[in-house]
């Protein structure tokens, strides 16, 4: 599979379709907006034909990040779908979307096949329209896509003051195996001012240079 689309020559009939591998739960559903099943790859990509939507995928010359959405309506039987979304995890599933190019007799070569984008997804939402006159419900489901430059720049970075977590980094270190202990400890630092009460003058018992008290900075510092 390549990631540079080769241009098209001598014809103006482009034959084309998204393939889509939607992973949710550890399970892989391969689908696909062509009007026949088309295997790629030794996978079958189920047919939706104009029941499946992408949102148009933005493209820069410098690495940026690009949410879109995809969009499952007139939910076929083969798959239920909507229930799929309401009982798997679905947020943390994988996207890979693929543009494939038919020859002209709609056969497909996997050298005409390529990734247009990679992500996670990061929310859902499913929409139910009624029409009481017709008597006719129609549901739909849309997913929608980080990047994973998206991903990454959410990512918590750093280590927090805690055994638990400087273990994962370095196991063996000890640096922090007492911080529990001294969690909410206090200190005081310096020297209590119990002297006289002037500033001018000599230096008394409990006063500072010049006879002025101590100060007494961080009395009660505590580790938090």
């Amino acid at each position: 599979m390549a990631t540079t689309i080769t241009p098209v020559q001598n014809t103006n009939n482009i034959k084309h379709c998204m393939l889509i591998d939607l992973t949710l739960g550890g399970t892989t559903y391969y689908l696909s907006g062509a009007y026949t099943p088309i295997t790629y790859n030794s996978n079958t990509y189920t047919e939706l034909g104009s029941f499946i939507s992408v949102s148009d995928m933005p493209e820069d010359i410098k690495t940026t990040n690009g949410d879109i959405q995809i969009s499952l309506s007139g939910i076929p039987s083969e798959q239920d779908y909507m229930s799929l979304i309401l009982t798997t995890p679905i947020k943390g599933g994988e996207v890979t979307i693929y543009r494939a190019f038919f020859n002209a007799d709609y056969t497909l070569d996997s050298a005409n096949v390529f990734q247009r984008y990679k992500g996670i997804i990061t929310n859902f939402a499913i929409a139910e329209d009624t029409d009481f006159i017709e008597g006719k419900n129609t549901n739909s489901v849309s997913v929608s896509c980080a990047s994973i430059n998206t991903i990454l720049e959410a990512k918590v970075a750093g280590q927090r003051t805690n055994l638990t977590d400087r273990q994962k980094f370095y196991p063996t270190d000890q640096t922090f195996d007492r911080v529990a202990d001294l969690h909410r400890v206090s200190f005081d630092f310096g020297r209590e001012y119990t002297g006289g009460t002037g500033y001018g003058g000599g230096g008394g018992p409990g006063g500072g240079p010049g006879g002025g008290p101590f100060r007494d900075f961080g009395r009660n510092f505590q580790f938090r």
